[in-house]
């Protein structure tokens, strides 16, 4: 009686065991050693998978709904010799699969390496291979020591990479002493994923618009308002030289350097978010980026006033300009439209615009006018603006 007493007292102290390291849970594991990225808002798979031997994995994720890009946190069980991986797949196979290995180093550091598995047949299927998953933070992998885990790290952007993760791989193998090596899983198992979708860190989607409206903003003030008031000095404003010209060089030059604020927040802008239209924009960008540095160029190699190719210099340098200050108009309400079209961006500018195409038409009606009135205008010489022609 008493024997059988204490043989269930056993089963049960066991079952308690297995249940609890089986059921490795959100709550016993701490997030704060991971300091890539905000954690507070990821939720939580609790556990993912554990195997036979109570090795678990506790997978913490979310989808961005602004970038669709996912903030990924896998904790699991990582000791010497040993390895852990979430793979993702199209189909549920391992084959053709993308993996994100954690490993310890012979230094006992933990180091997460992405593979690529090409097929089961050959001990060398599984390639150290990064280009199928764009990673766009990390991956980092910090280890507790007491509890022997590792918790991987990174954010991923599926929506441009050729793998996919319609399902989750988990699986656990052997590897060499000092990690760099590894060897067949020993358990594994898929389960479909179904990535809660939100706001990665309570900020995320809010750097990403004060960025937009920050790269917005320094394209419009320079191709749409510096280097159109400068283009129109040198039409217009001839008749104060050489003032205008120096005005025209200063307003130019400020213009180009905004160009390049504008470039440069534009690819910052483009590692995190791929709208819809995304590629024509950059596309124009670039190439504006290369006619606004050939307009610099033309200004510092410019010939001189009386050598014969000035001519042929001065249509150039004016019908580039002017191609490029049109072609800007149309990039600028594109990045608009795929910003989301923020009423207030697209009315300011539209009202500059229209300033700048009413100043225009005024202007270019006060040059031709006085283009007709030539004859008088050449005896009755002034020194004020509005001239047509002359050079730079």
């Amino acid at each position: 009686m008493v024997a059988s007493k204490l043989m269930c007292m056993c089963v049960l102290l066991l079952s308690y065991v297995d249940s609890t390291a089986a059921t490795a849970s959100c709550a016993t594991n701490d997030l704060s050693s991971v300091t890539l990225f905000s954690t507070s808002a990821l939720k939580c798979s609790d556990p993912s998978f554990a195997d036979s031997n109570n090795n678990a994995f506790i997978l913490w994720s979310l989808k961005d709904n602004v970038t669709q890009n996912v903030d990924i946190v896998v904790a699991a069980p990582v000791s010497t010799s040993k390895w852990a991986a979430i793979g993702f797949s199209d189909q549920g196979y391992m084959v053709g699969s993308t993996a994100m290995i954690a490993t310890l180093q012979a230094n006992g550091i933990p180091k997460v390496t992405q593979y690529r598995l090409e097929n089961q047949n050959s001990p060398g299927a599984c390639v150290a291979d990064n280009s199928t998953l764009s990673i766009l933070l990390g991956p980092k992998a910090t280890y507790d020591s007491v509890s022997s885990t590792v918790y991987m790290a990174f954010r991923a952007d599926f929506t441009n990479s050729s793998a996919k993760a319609n399902w989750l791989l988990w699986a656990y193998g052997p590897s060499s002493a000092d990690g760099a090596t590894i060897y067949e899983h020993t358990s594994r198992t898929s389960t479909q994923s179904a990535f809660v979708t939100g706001v990665t860190g309570a900020s995320a989607s809010e750097v990403i618009s004060k960025q937009s409206k920050a790269h917005g903003a320094v394209n419009i003030f320079g191709w749409g308002v510096l280097l159109p008031i400068g283009a129109m000095i040198a039409r217009y404003a001839r008749g104060y030289d050489p003032a205008w010209f120096y005005i025209h060089a200063v307003c130019q030059s400020l213009g180009f350097l905004f160009v390049i604020a504008g470039v440069g927040t534009g690819i910052v802008l483009s590692h995190k978010v791929t709208p819809q239209g995304f590629g024509a924009h950059r596309g124009i960008a670039l190439f504006l980026f290369a006619l606004a540095f050939l307009q610099v160029l033309a200004l510092v190699l410019r010939p001189k006033k009386d050598a014969k190719v000035r001519k042929y210099w001065n249509w150039y340098h004016s019908g580039l300009g002017r191609f490029a200050l049109f072609l800007a108009v149309i990039n600028i309400y594109i990045g608009i439209h795929i910003a989301g079209g923020e009423k207030s961006m697209r009315v300011g500018y539209s009202v500059i615009l229209a300033i700048e195409i009413v100043a225009m038409v005024v202007l270019e009606l006060l040059v031709w006018l006085r283009w007709n009135r030539q004859p008088y205008a050449r005896s009755n010489q002034t020194n004020e603006g509005f001239q047509f022609g002359g050079t730079i």
